[in-house]
């Protein structure tokens, strides 16, 4: 887990390496998971990478058209301060397209700041660390490409030579992956140059939609960074091919739904996989109980947007209930038929838009709830899940909120300021949403009433 800032040798061999490189993007992921920080000149680097620099504490409340929300109390009756950021260790990569002319570099807080997604993740690492367990992740992420319209704003329309026929299945299949190789190849070569462990590359089942793994890491915590950084890799390599890459939750109402899955397992000192046993452990019986009692208290987390609840709708492969099963994509908790060292449970609730720090901290609080109050899961599902009775999760956005404003699990996980803090943000964020009128609104009401 490192955390260490960039060091003014390490600043100087960077600039020496990359002479092409003018430009560097230097961000925070604020609650959203989005990127927000400053764009410095080459020239300013080893300043920066000397003394740090100042952003605003607002920055972590910040909605996704970055509007700093006052209603979350961290605004004006703080004074909106500064903070002092520091590039954080073997983050500033370069980005080889466009002529390599891009850099890019992640920042922390100096102190630790409770909203901070990065420190809620790390505090729950700790807590498994004083039990002598380490976590192991890996993040899936599903996305869809899409032609810009004539002003670069979001189109539903398909690249040149990718299908849109729904009555053709194309999932597992090659045609789309085809029609993109270059994108696709530029997407591996950033990857690469930024030290992603990308794996596999799938076509999914909506038109010009993909799905890529990124590689089991002993460091969750590095982990969820890389799934926000392979993010902006797909969306960079998008842009240097002009075309756009969204991983919103739901794109068009007859698409499949975008999910970020992300798989876990947790290793004992001597690295061996307490999960495993026969055909599970104890122990992970009590985790995936953990994990299904808490796991409406984080609907929040999963789903982060109006968009996400869109998401969840029957025979999508999107559980709405929190079953768990053996080799069984109908529930949100799916053991993979990979037992031994690779015995792990996929968390499939998530949609691509949430936060890969916060959705892993989450998990992790489950976990930990579930291990200590050696919780039963209740009996694995066979079949289709959805044919079962069960409490449904809170698939509506202000429910949600509710219930994760309410829990004394995420209150002792996440802490009661940044519980506070961002359901204020979301429920604001939903109010506003909310009360904007569309053109749906017209097309089914205006002529009727």
């Amino acid at each position: 887990m490192n955390n260490a800032s960039l060091n003014i040798e390490e600043a100087k061999a960077f600039l020496a390496a990359n002479p092409t490189v003018q430009w560097i993007d230097v961000f925070v992921l604020d609650m959203n998971g989005h990127p927000r920080g400053k764009r410095l000149r080459r020239d300013d680097l080893l300043g920066v990478a000397k003394g740090g620099m100042m952003l605003p504490a607002s920055v972590f409340i910040m909605d996704p058209r970055g509007n700093c929300i006052a209603e979350t109390g961290r605004l004006w009756t703080t004074g909106d301060p500064d903070y002092n950021f520091r590039i954080l260790s073997g983050t500033l990569k370069p980005i080889p397209v466009d002529g390599t002319r891009f850099a890019q570099a992640v920042i922390v807080p100096e102190k630790d700041d409770p909203l901070d997604p990065r420190h809620v993740l790390r505090k729950q690492v700790e807590r498994f660390k004083v039990a002598g367990h380490t976590p192991v992740a890996a993040v899936e992420l599903e996305y869809y490409v899409t032609m810009p319209g004539p002003d670069g704003a979001f189109t539903l329309e398909t690249p040149p030579g990718v299908s849109r026929d729904m009555d053709i299945p194309l999932t597992f299949q090659f045609e789309d992956l085809d029609a993109l190789k270059g994108f696709n190849d530029d997407i591996y070569r950033i990857s690469e140059t930024q030290g992603l462990p990308v794996d596999a590359l799938t076509q999914e089942s909506g038109p010009s939609q993909f799905e890529i793994n990124l590689k089991h890491s002993a460091d969750v915590v590095q982990a969820a960074l890389d799934g926000l950084l392979l993010k902006r890799a797909v969306k960079a390599a998008a842009r240097a091919h002009g075309l756009n890459a969204t991983f919103m939750a739901k794109p068009h109402h007859e698409w499949a739904g975008s999910g970020m899955h992300i798989h876990m397992s947790l290793l004992d000192k001597g690295g061996a996989n307490i999960f495993a046993g026969d055909p599970i452990s104890p122990l992970f019986r009590h985790a995936l109980g953990g994990l299904r009692e808490t796991m409406g208290d984080f609907m929040a987390i999963w789903a982060q947007s109006a968009n996400a609840y869109r998401r969840y709708v029957p025979e999508s492969y999107v559980s709405m209930a929190p079953h768990w099963g053996f080799n069984n994509r109908t529930v949100a908790l799916r053991i993979p038929d990979q037992m031994g060292p690779g015995t792990r449970v996929e968390h499939r609730v998530a949609g691509a838009d949430a936060n890969p720090y916060l959705v892993i901290a989450a998990m992790l609080a489950g976990i930990a709830h579930g291990i200590a109050n050696k919780t039963d899961p209740g009996p694995d599902v066979k079949g289709n899940s959805e044919e079962l009775d069960a409490p449904p999760l809170p698939n509506v956005w202000a429910d949600a909120l509710k219930q994760f404003e309410r829990a004394s699990v995420v209150r002792d996980a996440f802490g009661a300021d940044f519980q506070n803090v961002y359901t204020r943000l979301k429920d604001t964020e939903r109010t506003n949403f909310e009360r904007v009128v569309t053109s749906l609104d017209h097309l089914w009401y205006a002529l009727v009433a």
